[in-house]
Formats: C-alpha cells, structure tokens, sequence
C-alpha cells in the first residue's frame, strides 16, 4: 500500500529520545551479568581507548555514545549495541553507572565529548 505524501516513514519519525532509550536498555541487556569493580573515571578511560584507536568501529560508537548520555538523546540502532567487546563494554558499565549516579561534573562530559570528537576528527583527516 503507498503512502500518502508528506506522511512520515515510521523509522524516521522515532524520536531520538526513544531510540537512544531502545540502545540504553540494550547495553543494560548486554551488561546486566558482568561482575567486577566499576572504573574509578569512566570517561577518561573511554577517552584513552577512543585516542588510540578512533579508527575502530566500536570506538566510533562510543564516541556517539559519550556525546549522548548527558542529554539522554541520540541516534541509534539497538543492533550496534552488539559492536563492544567485553573489555569496552565493561568500561560502558562504568560510565552509564557514573552517568546515573550524577556524580560526573558536566563540565567533565563536555571535556570528554570534546576530546573523543577532536580524536575522531583528526583521524578522518
């Protein structure tokens, strides 16, 4: 059946609040079973692993990710959620720990967004 002009494609109308949400409870999903200690500084350790390799698809993501959580909002496929491997899902534990927790000053997200992108940005030249 056609759709009728100027009628939004259903996939393209999901407000970004939602799908960020739909990612969240997939990380949680992923995550919900690791043990271990939380890191101490979460985004710093992001940070670094994002510096040294901002070539890498799952880096790449959590550079979307970091600019993402302190406004809750963003664009995302829950399949990407399947992207991390266990060492950087761990460290995404921490930091949606640290992100609910509040105890993150947003001056230091801003920092961390800022050197995450500028990382991104100097690799794609």
């Amino acid at each position: 059946m056609d759709k009728f002009p100027g009628t939004p494609d259903t996939v393209a109308a999901v407000p970004a609040q939602q799908s960020f949400a739909r990612f969240m409870g997939a990380l949680r999903h992923i995550t919900r079973f690791m043990t271990g200690p939380l890191l101490e500084n979460p985004l710093d350790a992001a940070v670094q692993r994002i510096e040294a390799n901002p070539a890498f698809t799952q880096y790449r993501l959590l550079t979307r990710l970091i600019a993402a959580l302190p406004g809750e909002q963003g664009e995302f496929r829950v399949e990407e959620a399947s992207v991390f491997d266990r060492d950087t899902l761990a460290v995404i534990l921490s930091l949606i720990h640290a992100h609910d927790a509040g105890t993150t000053p947003s001056a230091e997200w801003r920092q961390a967004i800022d050197r995450a992108e500028s990382a991104q940005l100097a690799f794609n030249g």
